[in-house]
């Protein structure tokens, strides 16, 4: 058992969101070492993507303060220290700007592009009210949001690109919105007069797509070559397995919310990559 200074700490880094920036991180240096497991990772690319994977984390969550009273324990997080992480979303920002130096052309011109799409991104968050129907969306957006910032920044350095990396992104997509909608269906379970995904779709079609994905990401793997691409579909195929688990499972997972930090651990999984490769 975990001792209760150990278990705080953790409890921390994941209401810090840090176990997302850590599957970020490693899902982007899969789609560095795309297409033959060979490409060359430009470091500094991965820090600046954690650096700004963290700042939107943190400013989704203060701003969702902003709207409305804080409802789960990681707002209520947010809430309580809002002060110390707008001082962090600062000092993040200063290093990364530092970073930009050090970064290839092509991830450069596509980071332009993403911040203009963010700044837009969150003055319609502001702007909506409680009572939109762009609440209920505001998920898609965000994972949206995510994985373009994971699998963009190396795909974009790629002077071609095969089909199957095109398809092992898409793959990153769905699996991204596959644990949006399991999240989403535990908090409409805690909180049924919540507004989000889960609430709009409805339980069942939520069911019917978190199984969808897992088809699909199976099926999938019949257009990877041999190779370093077929161990990438296999991994993109565990991820959605394992967030299948974590739904089918939900009665005995949503204890202590033990399905946010678990869901955000199925985004580690690329690391079997060092091993199999």
């Amino acid at each position: 058992m975990l001792s209760n200074s150990k278990y705080s700490l953790l409890k921390t880094l994941h209401y810090l969101s840090l176990d997302v920036v850590v599957g970020a991180v490693v899902c982007s240096w899969m789609f560095w070492k795309m297409p033959d497991g060979k490409g060359v990772v430009n470091i500094p690319s991965l820090v600046i993507l954690g650096i700004c994977t963290w700042i939107i984390y943190i400013l989704d969550r203060l701003l969702d303060n902003l709207k409305s009273e804080p409802e789960d324990a990681r707002h209520k997080f947010h809430y309580e220290h809002q002060y110390y992480l707008q001082i962090t979303i600062i000092i993040l920002f200063l290093i990364a700007t530092l970073m930009v130096f050090f970064l290839p052309k092509a991830v450069v011109y596509f980071g332009v592009t993403l911040v203009g799409v963010l700044f837009l991104y969150f003055y319609i968050l502001q702007k909506n009210n409680i009572s939109s129907d762009y609440q209920y969306f505001k998920e898609i957006f965000t994972a949206a949001i995510y994985c373009v910032c994971v699998s963009g920044g190396a795909l974009s350095t790629k002077l071609e690109l095969e089909a199957d990396e095109f398809i092992a992104a898409f793959n990153f997509f769905l699996l991204v919105h596959q644990s949006i909608l399991v999240f989403s269906f535990f908090e409409l379970n805690d909180l049924p007069n919540t507004k989000n995904l889960a609430k709009k779709l409805g339980k069942k079609n939520c069911t019917y797509l978190i199984f969808g994905v897992f088809v699909f990401t199976m099926t999938s793997l019949f257009f990877a070559e041999i190779g370093f691409m077929e161990k990438v579909f296999q991994v993109e195929i565990l991820m959605a397995f394992c967030t299948t688990l974590i739904f089918v499972f939900r009665n005995k997972i949503a204890v202590n919310d033990n399905y946010r930090w678990l869901g955000e651990m199925v985004f580690w999984l690329p690391l079997l990559l060092l091993i199999w490769t």
